[in-house]
């Protein structure tokens, strides 16, 4: 079975951002060259009541997140993305996968 790698980033959008105008940035970013980055799994985008957006990257591993992060930001999509967030409620975190029913998790 495959490894499975989560990135996870919280954020909110810049005070002048639509919802909508964020859409078709993450759509773009979505048709561009991330679909062709080795270990990329898919992307799921989330929009708490609050206006804090969630976006899980799935990954094959912790290596393959780390390949694409330096890549992203110099993608004319990448650029644009960013522009839209408000970097300061900005947050980043990773999770590998772990499955409690799994011996070779646990060591055993």
């Amino acid at each position: 079975m495959k490894q499975k790698f989560i990135e996870v980033v919280r954020f909110t959008l810049k005070a002048s951002v639509t919802n909508e105008q964020f859409l078709k940035a993450e759509n773009e970013i979505r048709k561009g060259k991330i679909k062709f980055q080795d270990g990329y799994q898919g992307r799921e985008v989330y929009l708490d009541y609050d206006g804090t957006w969630l976006i899980i990257i799935s990954w094959d591993s912790k290596e393959a997140a780390d390949a694409w992060a330096p890549i992203f930001m110099t993608l004319p999509e990448g650029a644009i993305f960013a522009e839209l967030l408000e970097f300061s409620s900005a947050r980043q975190e990773h999770y590998t996968f772990v499955n409690p029913a799994s011996d070779e998790q646990s060591g055993n």
